[in-house]
């Protein structure tokens, strides 16, 4: 083989050339590697900032929950609290409800025995026994002469050639209450023959007049004026003055304790109540 000489164009080696874009051509795959490796380089920061950005979720999911359940126990802290709180003022006020309850039955109870004794003491003024029914009055004991029919006991006020009556409760065998300080009470006193004197509590005898009035009188009177008899009638007593003529009894009508004509009517009947 002949060896030729270089070629030259212009004064140019085109060896020179060929090695220039060599270089280039190795310069430019160089740069190419570094692109690639770059572009590899920023293709694999997203994967690890999504790993990153994972962990963050992952690490802020835990706090979440960490901090949920921080949450829940306090929440389950404030419920148990509450309950408490709850378990608390209910018992507070049950207790208070049951010492309320109690009060009001404790002042129920005090007010229900203050009104039962008031009532009792009540009842007991107005229903004592002042008088006791007695069928045949005894000598020497205090009696007083009471219209079944009116209520109706003698005074000494007069009225009327008689005296004005006044009214004594009765429970429909005895007489209640207080007496009256007008009401008459008579002592019995008897003779032989079973007639009878009311002496009130100053001495005074009940007696009747010729003239057939009723009258108070401190001394015994002519023609037995101041004796009484009694006949049984169905419902008590007739009263009749032994020494007055026409069989004058004693009556009480309209208010007033009067002598007349003994009648079967409730004017003329009369019971002894016999005081303690």
């Amino acid at each position: 083989m002949i060896e030729s000489e270089p070629v030259r164009y212009n004064g140019t080696d085109p060896g020179g050339i060929r090695d220039m874009k060599k270089f280039i051509k190795f310069t430019a795959l160089l740069t190419c590697g570094m692109l690639s490796l770059q572009l590899i380089s920023c293709t694999s920061k997203p994967v690890a900032t999504e790993s990153s950005e994972t962990t963050n979720v992952f690490e802020a999911t835990t706090t979440e929950i960490s901090e949920t359940s921080e949450t829940t126990t306090v929440t389950e802290t404030s419920q148990t609290t509450s309950e408490e709180t709850s378990e608390t003022t209910t018992e507070a006020t049950t207790s208070e409800t049951t010492a309320a309850t109690t009060e009001s039955s404790e002042t129920s109870a005090s007010t229900s025995a203050s009104e039962t004794s008031a009532t009792s003491e009540t009842s007991q003024i107005s229903n004592d026994v002042c008088a006791i029914y007695t069928k045949i009055p005894e000598e020497k004991k205090n009696y007083i002469i009471y219209n079944e029919a009116f209520g109706g006991t003698i005074t000494a006020n007069a009225m009327n050639k008689g005296f004005i009556g006044i009214t004594i409760v009765s429970d429909g065998t005895n007489l209640t209450g207080d007496i009256p300080a007008e009401a008459l009470q008579f002592t019995v006193f008897y003779d032989e023959r079973q007639n009878f004197t009311l002496r009130d509590l100053d001495g005074r005898f009940l007696s009747a007049t010729s003239q057939g009035e009723l009258i108070l009188t401190d001394k015994p009177v002519e023609d037995n004026y101041q004796f009484w008899r009694m006949e049984e009638t169905k419902d008590g007593w007739h009263i009749i003055n032994v020494g007055a003529a026409n069989n004058q009894a004693l009556q009480y009508s309209s208010g007033t304790f009067s002598i007349r004509t003994c009648a079967n009517t409730s004017a003329f009947v009369f019971n002894f109540y016999e005081v303690g």
